[in-house]
């Protein structure tokens, strides 16, 4: 990885490390914004150290990455539609925000969960 890379990386952690200390002496509570900024501090060093002088992306990374989040969209679509049958029927009461928090904590997990298990098989399911 670049150093211009490195840096670009770096700004948006050093940017939520000041907002969170800023908004923390105003007085509001927002520390876990320093702590967001911190971790995604860690997690772009932690890659570059890991990466070493490898290529960053290539074709294999390009398309775990295009196969994770299409299968992470399905899974999504899924639940989507199990929840409005369920809340249809009256199986279950849900407000939207609760459905959508639901739904999007879904597609990010099972996004990263697809791109993890994808990297180990080191190819796509299918033919």
């Amino acid at each position: 990885m670049k150093k211009d890379r490195l840096l670009i990386r770096v700004i948006p952690g050093i940017a939520l490390i000041m907002a969170g200390l800023l908004l923390s002496f105003l007085g509001y509570d927002a520390f876990f914004l320093t702590i967001a900024g911190a971790v995604a501090i860690g997690m772009v060093l932690l890659l570059r150290w890991r990466a070493g002088d490898q290529p960053e992306k290539d074709e294999r990374t390009n398309k775990l990455g295009a196969f994770s989040l299409a299968y992470s969209y399905l899974v999504s679509l899924i639940l989507a539609l199990v929840l409005f049958i369920s809340v249809y029927l009256g199986m279950v009461v849900l407000d939207a925000v609760t459905v959508l928090q639901i739904i999007i904590y879904i597609m990010t997990v099972s996004a990263i969960a697809f791109m993890l298990i994808l990297n180990r098989r080191a190819d796509v399911w299918g033919p």
